[in-house]
């Protein structure tokens, strides 16, 4: 056991550096389906799963393996299958107008397999007793390469993700090692019954592709934080399962630390997320849910549920005080989101992602399998890498982001801080055409309510519009648009904006003073100058979208509503700056009629 420990540790240790070096080629232009990606390879807790659901421990283990199958499934489909669509809407310039398949029909190609496997190792477990034998030696060889296989596969499968050009085709190298380590995992030779595995897949297979190919861009987020709460139930049921398995028997302090870690992360990333999809879609308030003694109260839950882990280490058949646990966690998840705003969803889900990948670790330390422990690596390197991006695009720190409660806006706060002063001006879509008429350059800022506004597509054809007027057209993406790294991106090229028309902050802010106009589409605290020349906002010291160097500023906004900061936007009283006020979509479409007249 502990040299299957050790080198568990050493194949963590060493994805873990792998996983650093190939996801910081990927470009932020491709961090959602990075995310997406990620969140599908970490799928593979499918495999654990089928084990649990097909090994006829007892009803309770083959119930919650088949809970976690049907989990499973649905993240693995379902995020190859957005992953595809959201990679496929990534176009240059020359390529805009070229229709793909609306997914990649390869990928079907994984369903005919697996019934192949399935029928041939039903086959095999109803043959004679002398081939039993030979079976279990076929499945220990079959077991082996297989996974070796897939892990090579989602390796290179993330490394396409450098490039948009070779992103697709990663990913369908990284989809077809999904399905070698799930027919890999077919040969296994605890697997006695396939009943509930197909059960199972089929459930998963059908919400996993319905969401998959259903769900519009905008709602990405949400799905996404859905399946993170998925995943992470899968692990903790699967957890539950070992260590109700094991209690009756020795259950040693190493195998019970696995366990207590997995359903732990688990548990916590289960409700977490559940929390951040339910404020992602509106069924929660998006604005901070705060307290009096929150953090410290917080703090006193995690030290109890560490305690608990600790106790059980030493005295692991205290079967009470495990699901005691258990519950904690999953209190401590439900509160540990809800005094996070929305608008610091980018840090959260990129930080829900590398939970869920260390539950998917930890799962594959508790069941010894080493392409879990390499893919869950994986999982935890890109959530952590991003979540840090994201920090620094806010200068702030995780700890802020998850215990600062910012966005909370005090009604009492007064000062340069809260508000900012000065004339507003605002200008009609028909006067806006008059300044269109002797420009040569626009940088386009969109942001979150763009997205709200469903507005991308008006921004797409105004964009072409002015294209065709010999006017230069440049977007200028912050890292934190959106509600999850690299949001705008994808809704932009689900518009068909052409992805080398898209610049990150570093790239566009020295173009803002050569820049005619700078139109801002439903941007708020990241075009804010108070970042930079006020000390009393808390926004100071935030990276932002230098906006106010251009020579002229619209701003398509509905109102002059703080964000999530809760202080003004200086911005808007800028002299250069005319408000077009209304909502962005059809601000937008009167804009575009009035340019076509």
């Amino acid at each position: 056991m502990t040299t299957e420990l050790e080198i568990g540790l050493y194949i963590f240790i060493l994805a873990g550096f792998l996983g650093y070096h190939v996801i910081t080629r990927v470009p932020p232009l491709l961090h959602t389906p990075l995310m997406s990606a990620t969140n599908a390879i970490s799928g593979i807790s499918l495999i654990g799963s089928l084990v649990v659901a097909g090994a006829n421990y007892s009803r309770l283990s083959t119930a919650l393996g088949f809970i976690a199958v049907t989990c499973s499934s649905t993240n693995v489909v379902g995020g190859f299958l957005i992953t595809d669509r959201m990679l496929r809407m990534f176009k240059r310039r020359e390529e805009v107008g070229i229709q793909h398949r609306r997914f990649n029909l390869k990928l079907l190609l994984a369903i005919p397999v697996l019934v192949v496997f399935l029928v041939v190792m039903h086959w095999i477990r109803r043959s004679g007793t002398d081939s039993q034998s030979s079976s279990a030696a076929l499945s220990v060889v079959a077991l082996r390469y297989f996974y070796i296989l897939s892990a090579v596969l989602f390796i290179l499968g993330l490394k396409g993700l450098s490039s948009p050009k070779y992103a697709r085709k990663g990913m369908l190298l990284a989809a077809f090692g999904m399905v070698m380590a799930i027919a890999g995992t077919l040969f296994h030779p605890e697997i006695v019954n396939y009943r509930w595995i197909i059960l199972g897949l089929g459930i998963g297979s059908v919400v996993g592709g319905s969401m998959g190919l259903r769900i519009p861009m905008t709602a990405v987020p949400q799905r996404t934080a859905l399946s993170h709460s998925l995943g992470a139930l899968a692990a903790s049921l699967i957890g539950i399962s070992e260590y109700v398995r094991h209690v009756a028997v020795e259950l040693d302090s190493v195998k019970m630390t696995t366990i207590g870690l997995e359903v732990i992360i688990g548990s916590l990333t289960f409700t977490g997320s559940l929390m951040a999809a339910g404020k992602l879609q509106g069924l929660l308030p998006g604005a901070p849910i705060t307290y009096r003694g929150q953090n410290v109260f917080n703090i006193t839950l995690l030290s109890a549920v560490v305690g608990s882990l600790i106790y059980l280490v030493f005295v692991p058949a205290t079967s009470t005080l495990f699901f005691v646990m258990v519950g904690l966690a999953l209190l401590f998840g439900f509160l540990l989101v809800i005094p996070i705003g929305a608008a610091d969803m980018p840090v959260v889900i990129a930080l829900l992602n590398s939970y869920g990948g260390l539950a998917d670790a930890s799962m594959g330390f508790v069941l010894m399998n080493k392409i879990q422990i390499i893919t869950g690596s994986l999982d935890g390197t890109s959530g952590f890498l991003l979540s840090l991006l994201m920090c620094r695009a806010m200068n702030r720190s995780a700890i802020n982001v998850l215990f600062g409660a910012f966005g909370k806006v005090q009604k009492e706060e007064v000062g340069p801080a809260a508000e900012a002063t000065g004339t507003v001006r605002s200008i009609t879509p028909e006067e806006l055409t008059v300044l269109f008429d002797s420009i040569r350059s626009v940088i386009i800022v969109p942001g979150y309510g763009m997205a709200v506004a469903q507005a991308q597509q008006g921004v797409s054809e105004l964009a072409k519009l002015l294209s065709t007027r010999g006017i230069d057209v440049k977007y200028a993406i912050h890292p934190v648009a959106g509600r999850m790294p690299g949001h705008m991106n994808v809704l932009l090229a689900e518009a068909n904006v052409p992805y080398d028309q898209l610049y990150t902050m570093e790239q566009i802010n020295p173009y803002f003073p050569e820049a005619d106009i700078a139109l801002v589409v439903g941007a708020n605290d990241v075009t804010n100058p108070a970042a930079k020349n006020n000390k009393n906002s808390p926004l100071y010291g935030m990276p932002i979208l230098e906006v106010h160097r251009a020579k002229s500023i619209i701003v398509l906004k509905r109102s002059l509503r703080p964000g999530f900061a809760g202080v003004d936007n200086e911005l808007y009283y800028d002299p250069k700056c005319m408000m077009l006020f209304g909502d962005a979509k059809e601000s937008l479409n009167k804009l575009f009629a009035a340019l076509r007249s």
